[in-house]
């Protein structure tokens, strides 16, 4: 097994320490009743969810190895990757901003303070709001910077 879906992981993360009936998963996720099923079968199948029939909660039995291939930086960054490409692909409500920008090192240092308030934000907002909005209500923010010609090494070089 190595790392989650997209749809594997907000099943998960819906689930969290709770104890779930399956019409409150698919109420929590927002996934159509047959994908989250089916989703839900196989994390069953995997040994990450368990069941009585009716309710649902996360394996209590879990390796260290397996959460690390679950959590783990190749994990996350398969899940970053798949949840850019969907915003990027988004045909609706779609805010999405890409630039090359010439920053000078005054302004990029500027620049990093403001990322660091937006985490700074982005923590708080998160933590005041997370018991309140269901996993499919929530979003997905990223923000990022490279070099021009260390992104464009990394991509000739394929790493």
């Amino acid at each position: 097994m190595k790392g989650l879906s997209s749809l594997e992981r907000i099943i998960l993360e819906s689930l969290g320490k709770q104890v779930l009936v399956y019409e409150e998963i698919q109420s929590q996720t927002g996934l159509h009743e047959n994908v989250c099923f089916n989703v839900l079968q196989a994390l069953v199948i995997r040994g990450l969810v368990s069941t009585d029939g009716v309710r649902y909660r996360i394996s209590e039995s879990l390796s260290p190895l397996l959460m690390e291939e679950i959590n783990g930086t190749e994990a996350k960054q398969a899940e970053s990757l798949e949840m850019i490409e969907a915003v990027v692909e988004q045909k609706q409500n779609k805010v999405f901003r890409f630039q090359k920008i010439a920053m000078d090192a005054r302004d990029e240092k500027i620049f990093l303070a403001m990322l660091s308030n937006l985490e700074t934000f982005l923590n708080d907002a998160h933590k005041k709001a997370q018991g309140a909005v269901p996993m499919k209500d929530r979003k997905v923010v990223f923000w990022g910077m490279g070099e021009v010609k260390n992104l464009m090494s990394q991509i000739v070089m394929g790493n």
